[in-house]
């Protein structure tokens, strides 16, 4: 999560406090472009922090949901660190 950009980390915090939200939604609540949210999305959906599902009440729109960073990639990649950087080689 420390490797994400701001707008990232206030994409997931908004979708941590709603339940389910559009991209549109999205934009709304963060007042971040259209553009800054779909990068913050999918930046948080590789890292495993967002899960991405159809909306059933429009299929062309995806839904967004948050995922805790305990059941994302996320532990993984913060406890992998490059050879050499525990000894200072």
């Amino acid at each position: 999560m420390a490797d994400l950009p701001p707008s990232a980390k206030l994409v997931h915090l908004v979708l941590q406090e709603n339940d389910r939200m559009t991209q549109s939604q999205v934009t709304e609540e963060t007042q971040l472009a259209g553009r800054t949210v779909r990068d913050a999305l999918g930046r948080l959906e590789d890292a495993g922090l967002v899960t991405e599902e159809i909306c059933l009440k429009d299929a062309r729109k995806r839904v967004y949901t948050a995922n805790s960073p305990e059941s994302g990639e996320v532990d993984h990649a913060e406890t992998d660190a490059p050879e050499g950087a525990a000894t200072g080689d």
